[in-house]
């Protein structure tokens, strides 16, 4: 059941993001309904902070308002699709941080509009191969997966991971290569 229920929705999903891209807003109340709970999961999760994951989300539905018709269903997903553009997102809100110390004005936007773009052509690229990645993510050893994910979707570092975990970080480091090579067998083959 809950799989129909998956591709309901991803259907669902899918169809509304094809209408955004056509410019048909009318149903953007319910493409936020459907998808503005998991996306914000994952922006807090990375951002680590609930104003700034607000923003975030805000921003991201900017983005996908914008990029909507880069979205095709024969080359991928609609919802990994937003995912993936919801953790560069809010990865690059995390990485901006630490840059606006150092750029300010001008250098600071030209270098924001540049990741956008670098985000983009990543997305697009790496679309298909992240839902099948995800897929053998999901089937591989647990210890590994638990570890590839919070790199993933949380965006966390190793040393964030090894804390939280309460593991040591040459542990996290072997689990998650041992899974990246298993990984790159599976996807080569």
């Amino acid at each position: 059941m809950k799989v129909v229920a998956e591709n309901t929705s991803e259907s669902l999903v899918a169809g509304h993001l094809e209408r955004i891209a056509r410019r048909d807003l009318s149903v953007f109340p319910q493409f936020y309904e459907a998808t503005s709970g998991k996306l914000y999961a994952i922006i807090l999760g990375i951002v680590k902070n609930r104003e700034a994951a607000e923003d975030v989300l805000q921003e991201l539905y900017i983005k996908v308002l914008n990029r909507a018709e880069g979205f095709d269903r024969e080359r991928g997903k609609a919802i990994p699709w937003l995912m993936m553009m919801a953790r560069h997102t809010a990865i690059d809100r995390v990485r901006a941080r630490g840059r606006r110390d150092n750029l300010d004005g001008e250098k600071y936007l030209i270098a924001i509009e540049e990741d956008e773009d670098d985000l983009l052509d990543d997305a697009v690229a790496t679309q298909v191969e992240g839902e099948r990645a995800m897929e053998e993510v999901g089937q591989y050893d647990s210890a590994c997966t638990q570890c590839i994910r919070a790199a993933f979707y949380e965006g966390l570092t190793y040393s964030e991971i090894a804390k939280r975990e309460n593991l040591p970080l040459g542990t996290v480091k072997s689990r998650i290569r041992r899974g990246i090579r298993h990984l790159k067998s599976k996807m080569q083959s």
